[in-house]
């Protein structure tokens, strides 16, 4: 047996023995919610911080005589290996999810037959039609998944002591940003502490504050360019290097990922955080004492105006195998991952937001994820994808090769003295992008797909509006 089976057997005894545990916490009967006379659904999945919320809608449908559940927490760096053999040996459970997953990887398994479509799920509010895409929740018109998770957030609100920052109203300018820090600079605490050793992360936190500057995003969709090295990606990079150059960024700031930095913030080591929504929320659980004195600020622009974030179409979360047998069961317990009380239920974990933004205004939440997930109603619209318009850009994506070094890595040369002036590094970045994706395009084509660069051109897109395709 590999390992990774071995993980998922151990995990699953683990799982469904706290399954039992809360079944009879909640006095339910668990020879009623775990009959062997019901048919088994198995669910695997990576989301085990939302175990509490699945396992309520789990025993509420074996006690109504539907089936019972069997989950698997998966661990990510392995799952998809584990989903991989199940899948050769025919033995993929009935609803999964793909970690991590691209729309290319969607499709690609979509085609290569993983999938089933969903039957009886009802997904035709407004907000939910809005992020319903051919290639991205349905094929051939036939409903597959949904996302559970709002597209409409950002990594980088400003999020601060505010016994340290008594104007939280100042922090909507980068030039008031950078003063606040300055001034909270003292002693042993500093201003600002940011992840750099989390690449990715500051590579997101870049790309959402060069669009809070005016960029469309990675990619110019007027012209389907690469805008690594616009004005916009070159001042939002000198902003933040602005910290280091006033002495108000935290030394340790080079050697901290997302949760270490969260944690020294937390502990006054820094009056100002970028971070996303869930902060709230890993607050909440992890240091209520901060989040008794925590404001926050919406994504600060150089000129204080009302910041423009592009999200491109996102894929669903949980998927039916084309392996269950009881794939019409499967389908009927997903849809109730589409009810007010469930966007309810995700609002109060105070994580990424739900799919219904509105149910936060209903939900039991700290007044600072309130306020956050108002301004992504402001702030947050879809863009386009060349997906969405031509499915043989999957064949495109799946063969494009990661460049190096990425944003990520570039913004790490950055604060370390690497270079002096990083327009010429981003202006690398924006070239190798294009001439890796002319590649990609130039093997697809060889193997008949119907693709050109002109696929990433959207002509039609307007920024600050959703583009609907």
């Amino acid at each position: 047996m590999s390992n990774q089976n071995k993980q998922i057997k151990l995990s699953r005894r683990a799982v469904l023995a706290g399954s039992g545990a809360s079944a009879l916490m909640a006095g339910m009967n668990p020879m009623i919610a775990f009959s062997q006379d019901l048919p088994t659904l198995m669910w695997w999945d990576i989301y085990q911080p939302l175990i509490p919320l699945h396992q309520k809608i789990w025993d509420s449908f074996a006690a109504s005589g539907q089936a019972k559940v069997e989950y698997t927490a998966a661990n990510p760096a392995s799952f998809m290996q584990s989903l991989q053999l199940a899948f050769r040996s025919g033995e993929l459970p009935d609803v999964l999810n793909i970690p991590n997953a691209t729309p290319a990887q969607i499709v690609s398994l979509q085609e290569a037959g993983w999938f089933a479509p969903l039957s009886d799920v009802s997904f035709d509010k407004p907000f939910q039609k809005a992020v319903d895409a051919e290639g991205f929740t349905t094929f051939g018109g036939d409903l597959f998944s949904f996302p559970i998770f709002s597209p409409r957030w950002h990594f980088a609100s400003v999020w601060y002591d505010n016994e340290v920052v008594t104007d939280g109203s100042s922090l909507g300018t980068w030039d008031g940003v950078r003063t606040a820090a300055k001034e909270a600079t003292s002693g042993e605490r500093y201003g600002l502490l940011l992840p750099l050793q989390f690449g990715p992360r500051m590579r997101d936190t870049l790309i959402d504050l060069a669009m809070a500057a005016g960029s469309p995003g990675t990619i110019d969709w007027a012209t389907g360019e690469y805008a690594y090295a616009s004005d916009h990606f070159v001042e939002a990079l000198e902003f933040l290097l602005s910290f280091q150059k006033d002495g108000s960024l935290h030394p340790a700031s080079s050697a901290v990922d997302a949760r270490q930095g969260r944690a020294r913030w937390a502990a006054g080591e820094a009056a100002l955080f970028f971070d996303g929504p869930w902060n709230s929320g890993v607050l909440k659980g992890n240091f209520p004492d901060m989040l008794a004195k925590t404001g926050v600020s919406g994504i600060p622009t150089p000129g204080g105006n009302t910041a423009i974030i592009n999200r491109g179409p996102i894929t669903g979360t949980f998927w039916v195998s084309s392996q269950s047998k009881n794939p019409e069961l499967a389908s009927k317990l997903l849809s109730e991952l589409t009810t007010d009380d469930y966007y309810i239920g995700l609002a109060e974990r105070m994580d990424q937001p739900p799919l219904d933004l509105s149910a936060v205004g209903r939900a039991n939440v700290h007044p600072t994820y309130k306020q956050i997930v108002d301004e992504f109603t402001q702030t947050v619209f879809l863009a386009p994808d060349p997906l969405l318009r031509n499915p043989a850009i999957a064949n495109v994506y799946s063969k494009m090769r990661d460049v190096t070094p990425g944003l990520g890595e570039i913004i790490q040369g950055a604060f370390a003295g690497a270079f002096d002036d990083p327009k010429p590094i981003l202006q690398q970045l924006s070239d190798s992008m294009s001439r890796e994706r002319e590649r990609a395009i130039n093997a697809a084509r060889d193997e008949g797909a119907e693709v050109s660069v002109d696929d990433w051109v959207f002509a039609d897109w307007t920024r600050g509006k959703d583009y609907a395709g």
